[in-house]
């Protein structure tokens, strides 16, 4: 029943309650008229279940009222968490494109620090094949062979380029650490936001 409070506009339950106090009022009239009295009893039902029929709904629309006020109340509450949202991320991006920018420089400040030294480097350390092996192996998280691969029988690679290398995975390293802690920040300050709206 409570579904036709959706349905049916408020006025016809306001208009129900006073049909039942007039059919309440009817039969008391009714009831001291000789030719009628025996109407006086169906009357005096109709007008009861009128009556309580029509305070259930006044009850039923008083209840949407308050849910639809507090859906508003909600819905409010949440523009107002997605309108911080949208300026935590604004600032969480501009945090994250800063540091990353910071790491990218200063990769590219060693970079050009090791091309320096590549001859120095290169003339003075032999990388043994044993070395290049343990590198590739750590970088596809593999255990290294055995030890035929540890006998220092000297490498097509050169020292610059391991260390070029090295610093190319440290700033990815940084890079993706930064985006994590970022991110990680964005999540606690969003988790922050809608918790405080739902309250």
């Amino acid at each position: 029943m409570s579904w036709l409070v959706s349905f049916l506009p408020e006025w016809i339950f306001h208009i129900v309650i006073f049909l039942g106090i007039g059919s309440l009022v009817a039969s008391a009239i009714l009831k001291r008229l000789p030719t009628l009295h025996t109407y006086s009893f169906i009357t005096y039902f109709v007008g009861l279940f009128l009556v309580v029929s029509g305070i259930w709904f006044e009850g039923a629309l008083n209840e949407k009222t308050k849910w639809e006020e507090k859906v508003k109340d909600l819905e409010a509450k949440v523009q107002v968490a997605e309108a911080k949202s949208q300026q935590v991320n604004t600032v969480i991006e501009t945090k994250i494109v800063e540091r990353v920018k910071i790491v990218k420089d200063t990769k590219n400040a060693n970079k050009e620090t090791a091309k320096l030294i590549a001859n120095q480097l290169d003339s003075k350390c032999v990388v043994p094949e044993s070395t290049v092996v343990l590198i590739n192996s750590a970088s596809q998280n593999e255990v290294a062979r055995g030890a035929s691969s540890t006998d220092g029988t000297a490498s097509n690679v050169r020292a610059s380029d391991v260390v070029e290398t090295v610093i190319e995975n440290y700033g990815r390293y940084n890079e993706l650490r930064e985006k994590v802690i970022a991110w990680q920040k964005w999540y606690l300050e969003q988790k922050k936001i809608f918790e405080e709206a739902t309250k």
